[in-house]
This record gives C-alpha cells, structure tokens and sequence, in this order.
C-alpha cells in the first residue's frame, strides 16, 4: 500500500441504481418526476477513511456554485476550498478547531489536518458526489 490513502467507506443519501441497458423513457421519466425532484434536494454525504489521521470523515456533495468556484481558482488553492466547504465531519470550520490549531485564515486548517496528496483526492470524492465524474457512461452496442 502507498504512503497516501484514501478509502470510500460508504455512501449515504439517495439511490440512483438503475439497469444500464434499460432507455429512461417518456413515460418512466413522467412516473420519476417527484422521486427526482425530492431526490435532489437531499445533499449525498460519504465518509472516507484518510491514512494519514487514521480516521474517518464525513463529506457532503458540493452545489454547483461551489463546484465553479473550486474550478476558477489557482491550483491547489480550488481543493483546498472545496474540502474546507464540503467536509462536515470534523467540523473544521468551527471556532474552537479554528483557535486550537492556531489558523490565521480559515482554510489553513485543511493543510494543517491533512497531507498534501490527501487534499486533491478528498476534493475528487467530493465532486463525484455532485456528479462531475463517473456519473455518465457510453452504452456499448
């Protein structure tokens, strides 16, 4: 195993398993509808196990907003934002954290509780909460 690990644990929120083979039709997209529309207003969260803390953390799915926001800023800085917005548990945001690990900006406290290869990687499992990876595939014929 690598010295940087990341693990997915388990995915909690809404089920989206569907036959691949199976064409989302007019009419099933019909029956769907409320299930879709409640569907997506239940933020998905994940818990991922980081080597370095030997711990688990929880991460909630970013909006798109946030995920535009990540995209637009200089590299290292977005992932560093996006695990600072979508990770809840700990709750690293929280004045006590904040004071207790001497952070002069608040986003600092994501470099100082993870390794740097962790960071890009848990910014990664965030995003393919919102879909941005994974979530669409080519059907083979």
């Amino acid at each position: 195993m690598t010295a940087i690990q990341l693990f997915f644990i388990k995915e909690k929120g809404r089920d989206t398993k569907m036959n691949k083979a199976t064409k989302l039709t007019l009419a099933e997209l019909l029956r769907r509808k409320e299930q879709m529309i409640a569907s997506k207003k239940i933020k998905k969260t994940m818990d991922l196990y980081i080597k370095s803390i030997d711990s688990v953390i929880t991460i909630e799915e970013p909006d798109g907003a946030l995920c535009r926001d990540a995209n637009d800023m200089e590299a290292g800085e977005g992932d560093k934002y996006m695990c600072y917005e979508c990770i809840k548990e700990p709750d690293i945001k929280s004045k006590e954290v904040q004071d207790a690990f001497g952070c002069a900006v608040p986003m600092d406290i994501v470099e100082i509780i993870f390794a740097p290869g962790e960071i890009p990687q848990i910014a990664i499992e965030c995003m393919k909460l919102a879909g941005y990876m994974g979530g669409v595939e080519a059907v083979k014929n």
